[in-house]
C-alpha cells in the first residue's frame, strides 16, 4: 500500500502552518468530545447501577 503523504505522489499538497494549526484544532476538539460522551457514558453507567442513590 502507498503512503498518501509521500511528496512524489501525484496531487501531493504540502500542509501550510494554517492547514496544520487547523487540523490540530479538530483532532483536539474530536478527541475532546469524545471523552466527553465517555464520561457521560460512564457516569450515566454508574446512575443506573444505583451508586449514587
Amino acid at each position: 500500500m502507498t503512503d498518501p503523504y509521500h511528496p512524489e505522489i501525484i496531487g501531493y499538497h504540502k500542509p501550510s502552518a494554517e492547514e496544520l494549526a487547523a487540523r490540530k484544532k479538530r483532532n483536539f476538539g474530536i478527541a475532546a468530545s469524545l471523552f466527553g460522551f465517555v464520561v457521560f457514558v460512564f457516569l450515566l453507567m454508574l446512575y443506573k447501577l444505583g451508586v449514587f442513590t
